[in-house]
């Protein structure tokens, strides 16, 4: 790690220091709040939450902004949020460090440094870190880990994805479902308030 890399892992674990444990509450709602204008590609509106949780040393929105700055071309903030996460453990933000490590964007290029913490973060059940190991050791150095051909780590990585792909499709199915409730309950009120106003207005001009 780099003294400027350094600096900004340091300064997460001292903001966290100061941060008592009232002002970390609803953490969890503000990051869901965030996520929903992040998936609907509102960056304007998701930044500035992620940036305040993050500041409180909130990985998952550590990672976040790493995967935000990532895709704004914003290479070395990137890698500096996935450097807080990574070494505090989070899996998004581990796997985030190990693909700047393997492109060179944002820090120097080591395929040591990306293998280990892409492993890192597949052995926490990263999805798209599992994904990376089992695609690299399909096709050994094309995959961009320089890793040669193990068709028996392959088919170990493959088998952990299974599950967690099943898992992740029920998730995504019940939020599905849940969005379309909501919807649902929103067009079955608009309805009984339209037809409430409509009754009123009858009412008045039978009078």
């Amino acid at each position: 790690m780099d003294a400027r890399h350094k600096r900004t892992f340091l300064t997460g674990i001292w903001v966290l220091s100061l941060l008592s444990p009232a002002a970390q509450a609803d953490t969890a709602e503000d990051m869901a709040r965030a996520n929903i204008f992040y998936e609907k590609q509102q960056l304007v509106d998701a930044i500035p939450i992620f940036m305040k949780l993050a500041e409180q040393n909130y990985l998952p929105a550590q990672a976040r902004l790493g995967d935000i700055m990532d895709y704004t071309e914003e290479d070395e903030q990137a890698v500096g949020w996935y450097i807080m996460a990574a070494f505090q453990g989070d899996a998004a933000g581990a796997y985030g460090l190990g693909r700047m490590y393997g492109s060179g964007e944002g820090i120097k290029r080591d395929f040591g440094q990306a293998l280990y913490w892409i492993r890192f973060a597949a052995e926490k059940d990263d999805l798209n870190a599992i994904k990376a190991l089992e695609l690299a050791y399909r096709t050994g150095a094309d995959s961009g880990l320089e890793v040669a051909v193990d068709l028996k780590q392959a088919q170990f990585w493959e088998a952990r994805k299974i599950p967690l792909e099943a898992a992740r499709k029920k998730a995504d199915d019940e939020k599905i479902a849940a969005a379309r409730k909501v919807l649902e309950e929103k067009a079955a009120a608009r309805k009984k308030a339209d037809e409430e106003a409509a009754e009123r207005d009858k009412q008045g001009k039978a009078k």
